[in-house]
């Protein structure tokens, strides 16, 4: 699991919290199949990229992200698109 952030666009509140999580699942090897998760900040700008490998990671990735207050929307861009909360407090 690794992370590319958009440039250009502001992050989230929460994304302190997104990157703990891929950093403590971060792999150094190269993945077998690349599966991109977006992420929207609260405005509606996909602002992060998490490259998943495979199915298992991206079951990870979006129950973590439901965990915090995410909702998935839909998608032809990625495999999976999530946004963070506009408000979590």
């Amino acid at each position: 699991m690794r992370s590319e952030l958009i440039r250009g666009t502001a992050r989230s509140e929460l994304d302190p919290q997104i990157m703990e999580f891929v950093s403590r699942h971060a792999c150094g090897a190269k993945p077998l199949i690349d599966m991109r998760v977006g992420i929207k900040n609260e405005i509606g700008e996909v602002y992060r990229l998490i490259i998943v490998d495979g199915v298992i990671e991206m079951i990870r990735m979006s129950k973590f992200l439901f965990s915090i207050g995410c909702t998935e929307e839909p998608t032809d861009e990625f495999d999976e698109l999530f946004r963070v909360p506009s408000s979590w407090r």
